[in-house]
């Protein structure tokens, strides 16, 4: 998808902590939309999680969902309409209170997903009678519902496992699996999605994270199609720390970066593994503005 001759790239996994020093949160604005006007198309992004000690907010889980959205309406609400769309961000341990965040933030402030939900860095399994319950909320309301799936570590696919059972348990709901390729449990994502699909489900969704690993969206590509493909490259924003460029491979410096950071490196690295131009325009953005029901709010 092209506009006023830009790329639109909308990536649904971000993350931008605030400076919490005070207590209060704080967003480098200036230097963030620096990195999004500075790529030469025109990036859109979902982020979630916007307070750093949310770990910390995790062991009171209402007072985890209140201030975790709180943080994230403030960073959203300095973007230019657009450019940002906010994500609910929910706990098992406070139902209640994520069913009424789900219902605020999604009719009051037009936040159009629920997560990432981090399960396992939180001490829950993703598919629990609490979680079943948020999921079909968020369907009620029409909202994605994003799920941390280990990239690297939980070999066994834990989460993968969990994601799908949720999905299977929930078919009303859309269930993303979040940053699902890109790391040594992709063969293992796309593999388990794949059964999924045979066996009649349709309501999952992968995130690409590393674009570089040709061998993972090649296979992704001509075993899942590119229908339930979308970006989340988990691009880390932290308050008083320079932030690197759009593009940038998790965890690793810009300077040690193999290839340009940008989001026509990661177009580039989609072609290289087979994806046509249809292919390209579905998991740039067309599935993101379906999924995310943001035809009418692009401003484009």
């Amino acid at each position: 998808m092209i506009a006023n001759g830009k790329r639109v790239w909308i990536d649904s996994h971000i993350h931008v902590y605030a400076n919490m020093s005070d207590g209060t949160p704080r967003y480098d604005i200036d230097n963030l939309m620096a990195v999004l006007d500075a790529d030469d198309a025109h990036l859109i992004w979902i982020p979630s999680d916007a307070r750093p000690d949310y770990g910390q907010l995790n062991k009171e889980p209402a007072e985890f969902v209140r201030l975790i959205n709180e943080a994230q309406l403030e960073l959203i609400r300095q973007v230019p309409e657009g450019r940002m769309f906010g994500s609910i961000s929910v706990h098992p341990g406070a139902v209640a209170e994520s069913i009424e965040a789900i219902d605020v933030y999604s009719g009051e402030h037009g936040f159009p997903q629920v997560g990432e939900v981090l399960g396992y860095a939180m001490g829950f399994a993703l598919d629990t009678p609490e979680m079943i319950e948020i999921a079909r909320h968020a369907a009620k309301r029409g909202l994605p519902l994003e799920c941390h799936c280990s990239t690297a570590g939980q070999p066994f696919g834990n989460q993968i496992r969990q994601t799908i059972n949720l999905a299977r348990q929930v078919p009303e709901a859309k269930i993303i699996a979040a940053h699902a390729l890109g790391g040594t449990n992709s063969w293992l994502h796309i593999t388990a999605a794949e059964v999924y699909y045979d066996m009649g489900g349709e309501n999952l969704w992968l995130e690409i994270r590393d674009f570089n690993t040709r061998a993972y969206l090649r296979a992704a590509l001509q075993r899942l199609g590119s229908e339930r493909l979308i970006v989340g490259t988990d691009w880390l924003g932290r308050a008083n720390e320079p932030y690197a460029p759009y593009g940038v491979l998790f965890h690793v410096d810009p300077e040690d970066m193999p290839y340009p950071c940008n989001a026509a490196s990661l177009e580039g690295f989609l072609r290289e593994a087979g994806a046509s131009d249809e292919d390209v325009d579905r998991i740039a953005a067309l599935n993101s503005i379906e999924l995310f029901g943001l035809q009418d709010r692009l401003g484009l």
